[in-house]
């Protein structure tokens, strides 16, 4: 069945860009599988593409119900920390309902939840007996491309670091960063990732290497023998990537996925030093091959591509019983 689906997010100044991410991720992966996609957002980005239509629906969230019934979709993904209950339960009369959510701090009536986070299968979801469970770094909705092989082996020296806080970091935030880890490896070459949002670099004297609105942080996560990033969704692409990553608590949302990372050993949190994190992941090489290995092996770029055969089931199951009323 050829599915058509609706995404309703969110991107910004102030929530980033990751949520939009994880829609666009999974949109690729549906799309392969000949599905349509429509995109309604809330918050101005022209990252998005030509299918994305613009509604301030956060603070009224039932003003989407109306668009999203007029495109009749079979599914609509909902990647939103403001979708309310009521809301979701709304468009499981349009459609399958797949809600994106990492904190199971509200009931979900929907059809399939979904959570790549590291420590998913731990929280606890108020949801319909029959709703289908998408829990751990096994569903991280990567970009597809995340899937490739890095083909890579961790070098002896870290001679490249790439810092990366996300889609509205601020000068001081980056400035702190990179000044770390700049006393921590002073020898590496530091690439910085500036998101759509972010503020401007401040002036080094050129010590360092800005990058502007990537539309993927792939290759600059593969050329890095470290990351420093927020701990988001890029903490799942280094880990895809076989790339050693120190996490960087950048908002309350972000702690829990650090700390299960940092437990587990996938990652090196940042706190409580930045400057000492980074220097003993760079001075141990055992240590970045463990964390390398380990990395891909949880996580394997395949996560959207899991959710898309799964949202297909359900949709399936779904338009088969609406047929046989």
């Amino acid at each position: 069945m050829s599915l058509s689906v609706v995404y309703i997010t969110e991107a910004g100044p102030v929530v980033g860009l990751g949520h939009l991410r994880r829609c666009q991720a999974l949109a690729t992966a549906l799309r392969r599988r000949g599905a349509g996609a429509r995109f309604l957002i809330d918050g101005a980005t022209d990252v998005a593409g030509h299918d994305a239509v613009y509604l301030d629906w956060t603070q009224e969230p039932m003003t989407v119900c109306a668009p999203v019934a007029a495109w009749h979709p079979d599914a609509v993904v909902v990647d939103s920390y403001r979708a309310t209950p009521e809301l979701l339960s709304r468009l499981r009369a349009i459609g399958c309902v797949i809600a994106i959510d990492d904190l199971a701090d509200r009931a979900v009536p929907v059809h399939v939840v979904v959570n790549g986070a590291f420590h998913a299968a731990r929280l606890s979801y108020r949801c319909a007996a029959d709703t289908k469970l998408l829990l751990g770094p096994e569903y991280s909705l990567v970009d597809p491309a995340f899937a490739a092989s890095p083909d890579r082996v961790p070098a002896e020296i870290v001679g490249r670091v790439l810092v990366t806080l996300g889609g509205s970091a601020t000068a001081s935030a980056l400035a702190t960063a990179v000044s770390a880890v700049r006393r921590a490896v002073p020898s590496a070459t530091v690439d910085v990732a500036l998101g759509l949002y972010a503020d401007d670099l401040p002036d080094d004297g050129g010590l360092v290497i800005a990058h502007r609105g990537q539309r993927s942080l792939r290759e600059l996560i593969r050329r890095a023998d470290l990351a420093v990033t927020a701990g988001g969704m890029t903490l799942y692409e280094c880990l895809a990537t076989g790339t050693p990553a120190v996490g960087l608590c950048c908002a309350d949302n972000q702690r829990l996925n650090i700390e299960a990372l940092s437990r587990a050993g996938l990652v090196v949190s940042a706190e409580p030093s930045l400057r000492g994190a980074v220097r003993r992941v760079a001075a141990d090489r055992e240590l970045r091959w463990r964390m390398a290995a380990e990395g891909r092996r949880h996580v394997d770029g395949r996560g959207a591509e899991r959710v898309a055969e799964a949202i297909a089931q359900v949709c399936n199951t779904a338009g088969a019983g609406r047929d046989a009323r």
